[in-house]
């Protein structure tokens, strides 16, 4: 772990500063794709294919991605959770719990869902791309706890 416990958020490179893998061939790329985009349908079900399966201890490309992949998505529900127990606890208050239920269900929910297909459509693509990039905050926790190897 760092010492320093700020160096966790430090901005992560997202796209045009993502580091292109010369190693990663076609197959990697793909299941590295299909790591953020089947998380849409069926969360968490292919990062844990490619973690437990053998050949991925050879694929370090693929199993970046897919760590990455699993601990956004296990991120985004975990915020989804804390949301809906704010906002059902709010719900208490009788006008004011009415008016941020009502705001919450019809207009945070939905952006927040866009949001989160949005970003698991863009990072797959950049997956595909063939590039190993950072998302803020989450790439360098996952590296401070040892599931991501370090920069190099």
């Amino acid at each position: 772990m760092t010492g320093d416990p700020g160096e966790a958020f430090r901005p992560g490179t997202v796209s045009e500063n993502a580091t292109a893998e010369g190693t990663a061939n076609s197959d990697d790329r793909l299941i590295a794709l299909l790591s953020y985009v089947t998380q849409l349908l069926l969360p968490v079900v292919m990062p844990l294919i490619v973690l437990l399966s053998e050949s991925s201890r050879k694929r370090p490309f693929q199993r970046y991605h897919a760590v990455q992949s699993l601990a956004l998505v296990v991120l985004f529900w975990l915020i989804f959770l804390s949301a809906s127990v704010a906002v059902g606890i709010l719900q208490i208050i009788p006008l004011l719990g009415w008016l941020v239920g009502a705001f919450a269900l019809f207009c945070l929910t939905p952006l927040y869902f866009l949001a989160g297909i949005w970003l698991m459509l863009y990072w797959g693509y950049q997956a595909y791309r063939g590039r190993r990039f950072e998302i803020p905050g989450l790439t360098s926790f996952l590296r401070d706890q040892s599931w991501l190897p370090s920069a190099q």
